[in-house]
């Protein structure tokens, strides 16, 4: 072999040792950069399934379509499926019997059902005010404060024991006002108190977003305020049984925390909130969600946080107790704010 193409050969093969060597170092640097020579590792991480079952679909809920649909729940590892009941009773209902795993509605459902023996906690806060307002289209009636005022006005509501139901027979009973003789409680189904406006059944309707700005769009007005008259009360929040907060307290932490997340991005980000809004009610007016989320966020309606404050708490019990829905006050704490705390905590 010629001294030539022992050169060459040489040349050839110091370039293989050098291209092995750089593959090599390349290899380790992905290694180190955390990108796995095991394709199974490499696969993404299964996501736990859960439910929690709502009371209504509706934008006082925004806080959980914003953590199921701006992607807090997966980022959590959590796939939560939203079912709806129909009624916070029927949401209960759903956990209490196994069938989910979480319920969204009315908080006191916890202490009533907790007389009956079965034993569950508030782990968020979904509402945190009455989320309600007087509205008519009766010019005759002008904006009041003083519960005094709905003397010979008949005023509808959702139906007992609905949260909705309790503080309007509070107000009358503070007020000196006797049920059926001073004043009036209509109780109607979810969705058909404006009808009886129209229809005259009715002087005020007692009720929710997005029908509040529906109203004012069709020339009616707010008479009422019951976010002002009662300020910060546990109205809606997210509850699970005694029993998953023992056997898996993982899963519970990670609901909640990313809830406390979409709290703080609905705070922060008012016009990808609104999409979401829009999202989750396609037959509403934009201009009606839009207006219907502002007023919840500044009325406090929707809070900042996830964690439940003991006096709007203790605020809605004692009003459970003065209707007669609770036997007395419960001795026992029924909500826990250890996950919430956490959650609020690293972020």
């Amino acid at each position: 072999m010629s001294k030539r193409m022992k050169k060459i050969l040489g040349l050839v093969f110091l370039i293989l040792m050098v291209g092995a060597a750089y593959f090599f170092f390349i290899d380790r640097r992905q290694g180190t950069n955390n990108i796995p020579a095991d394709k199974n590792n490499s696969q993404p991480t299964k996501l736990k399934s859960v439910t929690i079952n709502q009371a209504f679909t509706h934008i006082l809920y925004i806080g959980l379509y914003v953590a199921k649909d701006a992607g807090f729940f997966e980022k959590q590892g959590l796939d939560v499926n939203i079912e709806t009941g129909g009624g916070d009773a029927q949401a209960f209902a759903a956990l209490a019997s196994g069938k989910a795993q979480f319920a969204q509605g009315d908080p006191a459902f916890v202490a009533i059902a907790g007389e009956k023996d079965w034993d569950g906690r508030v782990v968020a806060m979904a509402v945190d005010r009455v989320a309600l307002w007087g509205v008519t289209f009766d010019k005759s009636i002008q904006p009041f404060s003083d519960p005094k005022l709905f003397a010979g006005k008949t005023v509808t509501t959702y139906p007992e024991p609905n949260t909705a139901y309790v503080v309007q027979k509070q107000l009358a009973q503070k007020a000196g006002l006797a049920l059926d003789k001073d004043t009036k409680i209509l109780q109607v189904p979810f969705g058909t108190e404006l009808a009886t406006l129209e229809n005259k059944q009715a002087d005020i309707a007692q009720t929710i977003e997005p029908n509040v700005s529906q109203v004012e769009k069709q020339g009616g007005q707010i008479v009422f305020s019951y976010p002002d008259a009662y300020g910060p009360l546990a109205f809606t929040g997210v509850i699970t049984s005694k029993d998953l907060i023992d056997k898996d307290p993982e899963t519970v932490q990670k609901f909640v925390t990313a809830y406390e997340q979409a709290l703080q991005y609905i705070q922060n980000n008012f016009d990808e909130t609104v999409k979401i809004a829009e999202k989750r009610l396609p037959d509403t007016d934009p201009e009606i969600v839009k207006s219907a989320l502002k007023r919840l966020i500044d009325s406090g309606s929707i809070p900042a946080h996830a964690e439940i404050d003991p006096r709007s708490w203790e605020k809605l019990l004692q009003i459970r107790v003065e209707v007669g829905d609770l036997k007395k006050m419960p001795v026992q704490i029924l909500y826990d704010n250890s996950f919430a705390q956490k959650a609020k905590r690293a972020n």
